[in-house]
């Protein structure tokens, strides 16, 4: 493994545990998976209702990696939760969502599977940044 890989890796699990840290901090039960091999990096939950998490963080909303076709599909209800290092900014989405969302049909079928969140997708998912998702780990369950 390349120096450069190692410290992509270290920034990535670095990342994880201050969104961690900031769960933790609104009240949410945190359990952090020791190996990420089945694309979750952690259970996250309110009130016994619990969601596996995905986190992905980057230096901008461009190109997140790793949101392919079979990991949005896998567990529809599973968060992906993309973090903006720069803006200290995050936006949220469920397998679904990812899966419904016509703008990333094709890039999620790529060799390099991503999302892309330029402006327009920003605006449209505006209520997906952390007071939505706090809102949404909150909210009780559906009967």
């Amino acid at each position: 493994m390349t120096t450069e890989t190692k410290n992509k890796l270290a920034i990535g699990k670095r990342n994880e545990f201050a969104i961690w840290g900031y769960l933790l901090g609104e009240q949410i039960d945190v359990f952090p998976s020791l190996v990420d091999d089945k694309g979750i990096d952690g259970i996250v939950g309110f009130n016994g209702r619990y969601f596996e998490v995905q986190i992905k963080s980057g230096e901008n909303w461009n190109n997140q990696r790793g949101l392919s076709r079979a990991a949005v599909s896998h567990n529809p209800a599973r968060i992906f939760l993309i973090y903006n290092t720069t803006k200290d900014e995050v936006r949220y989405f469920t397998g679904q969502q990812i899966l419904d969302e016509e703008e990333w049909q094709a890039s999620i079928d790529w060799d390099r599977s991503q999302i892309k969140l330029p402006k327009r997708m920003l605006e449209k998912y505006a209520a997906h940044d952390w007071a939505g998702f706090i809102a949404y780990l909150k909210s009780p369950k559906p009967d």
